[in-house]
């Protein structure tokens, strides 16, 4: 039994330290887990000698390690995330009566995982790898919302941003200004700046530490997608599938025994 309680803090320190965008300290962790802080130091400073995690070395914050990081990424990830999502997809395309797609982000390519187009006549169609042109897509700016300052200027380095109609932000700026605003309002939507006549709207979907891992969002000819009601019910329908995603996704992966305890580290990522 021992060994299990002594298993079970350290992998409640590494998924604290993971839900901690800038970091957190010994104290903090010791506190937020409630064991001492040598225990949570001992844990900690051993996952940073096999890699898992790091310690700033001036502040003494500790951080995801490059390691971590890589076994995150695993060729499987976006798999599970498309294969539990795919039937909500197809009831929300049902819904809204518009196309539906669900978005994902991987070593900075934004690639289509879901797409159901509309049965209605006049539709959009889009390819599997959006990233030339997700800055002036709904779900792409989510996306590109939730990456790390550097992580954004690596994007914005590397991808030409093109005048695809008068409408679209096409200078880093902008496009930065845009993303602030998206992330404030939890919310992205474009009208006629990937192309002129259609208009979008994108929420976030998260994995159980509050980290953005996909877009899902609804496209429509702007006309169809116009009005404030019109909006907030896309919207409402939305945020409603971004969530039966996260569940399905996070109880298709866990054990009851996981499922409350990722339940309770995403309570104190969130204090």
């Amino acid at each position: 039994m021992p060994r299990v309680l002594t298993l079970d803090k350290s992998l409640s320190v590494l998924e604290l330290v993971f839900s901690k965008r800038d970091g957190i300290g010994t104290r903090d962790l010791a506190g937020q887990l409630k064991v001492n802080v040598a225990t949570a130091h001992n844990i900690a400073r051993t996952f940073c000698l096999r890699g898992y995690l790091r310690q700033d070395p001036d502040t003494k914050v500790f951080y995801p390690g490059i390691r971590l990081m890589l076994m995150g990424r695993h060729p499987s990830y976006l798999r599970s995330l498309s294969l539990s999502a795919s039937s909500i997809i197809d009831d929300l395309a049902k819904k809204l009566n518009e196309s539906v797609m669900l978005a994902s982000i991987d070593h900075g390519h934004i690639l289509n995982l879901k797409y159901v187009p509309s049965r209605q006549a006049l539709r959009a169609q889009e390819s599997e790898d959006m990233s030339s042109h997700s800055y002036c897509t709904a779900v792409g700016k989510i996306l590109l919302a939730s990456l790390s300052d550097s992580e954004l200027d690596s994007y914005l380095h590397h991808t030409p941003l093109q005048r695809l109609t008068p409408h679209t932000l096409c200078t880093p700026q902008l496009v930065k200004d845009e993303l602030r605003k998206v992330k404030s309002q939890g919310y992205a939507e474009t009208r006629d700046e990937f192309c002129e006549g259609l208009s979008a709207v994108a929420v976030p979907v998260r994995d159980p530490w509050g980290n953005i891992v996909a877009s899902v969002g609804a496209s429509a000819p702007s006309v169809r997608l116009q009005k404030t009601s019109q909006l907030d019910h896309a919207l409402n329908e939305l945020r409603r599938a971004a969530n039966e995603i996260e569940l399905h996704w996070t109880n298709a992966q866990s054990t009851p025994g996981e499922k409350a305890k990722r339940r309770t580290t995403k309570d104190l990522a969130a204090q």
